[in-house]
């Protein structure tokens, strides 16, 4: 029988990744389908993101997208995608359990996210 490893568990997590941050206007195809967009996106995370331990229960996370021209889309758009990839990653348990966010995007030469995530618990 096999038994269940603990969750690593942390109390703050600050990365940055030069990742060009996807709209979630370009995640869904339909209904139902994620778009090769999104899925390029969550991948070059996925492989792009270190390996951190997880917080658990409540959490308040703070999002600064650097963008080259930061007017052409939604602010809240980033998010989301976001959110369920951090999840898919470990770095948070459930994006539910959110209690607080803070997100801003910042003209900048260079694409890139900036997260921060603290235990709110």
């Amino acid at each position: 029988m096999l038994k269940k490893m603990p969750k690593l568990e942390a109390k703050k997590i600050k990365v940055e990744v030069d990742v060009k941050p996807l709209s979630v206007n370009k995640v869904w195809q339909g209904r139902r389908y994620k778009t090769r967009d999104y899925l390029n996106y969550e991948k070059e995370l996925l492989f792009t993101l270190p390996k951190r331990k997880t917080i658990t229960g409540n959490f308040e996370i703070e999002f600064t997208f650097y963008l080259k021209n930061p007017y052409r889309q939604d602010l809240d758009n980033f998010i989301k995608p976001l959110l369920d990839i951090l999840v898919k990653k470990g770095y948070i348990e459930d994006d539910r359990k959110m209690i607080y966010l803070k997100a801003k995007k910042i003209k900048a030469d260079k694409d890139k996210i900036s997260i921060k995530i603290k235990d709110a618990n």
